[in-house]
């Protein structure tokens, strides 16, 4: 991934936490029609340490 692209590199990397963000609320209405809706998403994620690149 990435431009430029280098033809056999690697990258060594170490998993610190696998979680989930903070909730996000998404609330939703229409005026004069009585509709609410309140509804929350909370987004994994992997925080990762990069050791090394190697190239």
């Amino acid at each position: 991934m990435g431009s430029p692209l280098v033809e056999g590199a690697k990258v060594v990397a170490k998993v610190l936490l696998q979680d989930k963000e903070k909730k996000i609320l998404v609330f939703k209405y229409k005026p004069k029609k009585n509709y609410r809706k309140r509804q929350g998403h909370r987004q994994p994620f992997t925080k990762l340490q990069i050791l090394s690149i190697e190239a």
